[in-house]
C-alpha cells in the first residue's frame, strides 16, 4: 500500500488554505481538502487518468488529516 502524501496550499482565491491529497510517487493530486465559507469542510475528488483505489486505512487517515486540518485553517483566519 502506498501512503498518502498531504501538502497544503495557500491562493490569494481562498479564504482558508487547502490541502492536497496524492498517492506518493504521483505528481498529481487525486483530492483537495477546504473549508467553505460556512466553515465546514469540503472533499473533492478530481477526475484521473486511471482509478484511485484506497483502503479503508488510507480513508480514515483522510478524514484524520481532514479533521485535524478545519480548527488550523480557521484559527490562521485573516478576516
Amino acid at each position: 500500500m502506498k501512503e498518502l502524501v498531504f501538502e497544503k496550499v495557500g491562493d490569494v482565491n481562498s479564504t482558508y488554505p487547502y490541502l492536497c491529497v496524492y498517492i506518493q510517487g504521483d505528481n498529481n493530486p487525486f483530492m483537495e481538502i477546504a473549508v467553505n465559507d460556512s466553515s465546514m469542510l469540503e472533499l473533492t475528488v478530481y477526475t484521473n487518468e486511471r482509478n484511485v483505489v484506497l483502503t479503508t486505512d488510507q480513508w480514515e487517515e483522510i478524514l484524520k488529516r481532514a479533521r485535524e486540518f478545519l480548527p488550523k485553517a480557521l484559527e490562521n483566519e485573516d478576516i
